[in-house]
């Protein structure tokens, strides 16, 4: 075998194996905690445009405003009367 075919075995092993190695790290960490003091009770009811599913929101975190995704969209806030 040519000394450069081995080198370049050897360099495109170790790429591999470091981009596994690092996509092993990235998704073994876990999420960070949430602080129980940013979850707060609501009832709010969505709408998927799409395909006409329906969700109830018992608790939302203050932090995040953006509406929860079905069919890859936003879903759509309804508003019912109590």
């Amino acid at each position: 075998m040519d000394v450069l075919t081995v080198v370049l075995a050897i360099v495109g092993g170790l790429v591999i194996w470091l981009v596994l190695a690092t996509t092993i790290r990235l998704l073994s960490t876990p999420p960070p905690e949430l602080d129980p003091e940013d979850v707060i009770a609501v009832s709010q009811d969505y709408h998927c445009s799409v395909c006409g599913a329906e969700l109830t929101m018992k608790s939302v975190n203050v932090q995040e405003d953006n509406p929860p995704k079905h069919c890859r969209e936003e879903m759509v806030p309804v508003w019912r009367s109590a």
